[in-house]
């Protein structure tokens, strides 16, 4: 099996946008809409965008959207959940719009709680067909070089 770091940059890129594909699905079955938040104009959803970028020899996966969204996502006032921005995207479980008092109850609509092996076994793929790409070309080559 190959290695992250023997991987190039155009493989991890694929990978990168395989995964963030994966995530958009996912995610955009629970980002406040109208149809499911009565206080949900859209924007929100129109705003999320997601780039794998590579920046400090680390490459990274960018979230961006409006900044309302940090609202509905870790809630606010009384109900605002302080540990869950540090946690992992895999945390928190998705919560559908509930109507609260003194604030807004926290949704974590960017959770992929429950999908962990859905992205394990997108990676496995990837990386399986990689290098049986890596191995086909690698074989080609040195066939041709000894003939």
């Amino acid at each position: 099996m190959a290695r992250f770091k023997d991987l190039s940059d155009k493989q991890i890129r694929s990978i990168g946008n395989k995964i963030i594909n994966l995530a958009l699905k996912k995610v955009s079955t629970q980002v406040p809409i109208p149809s499911r938040n009565p206080f949900s104009t859209g924007e929100l959803q129109r705003s999320l965008s997601y780039e794998w970028v590579f920046e400090e020899d680390v490459w990274k996966l960018k979230i961006d959207y409006v900044d309302h969204g940090k609202y509905t996502l870790f809630g606010t006032r009384i109900h605002r959940d302080i540990e869950a921005e540090s946690q992992s995207w895999f945390g928190r479980s998705f919560q559908e719009y509930s109507k609260a008092n003194m604030g807004i109850r926290p949704q974590y609509w960017l959770s992929l709680r429950g999908t962990r092996p859905d992205f394990d076994k997108l990676i496995r793929e990837e990386l399986d067909l990689t290098m049986r790409t890596f191995i086909d070309h690698t074989i080609s080559d040195l066939s041709k070089k000894l003939k």
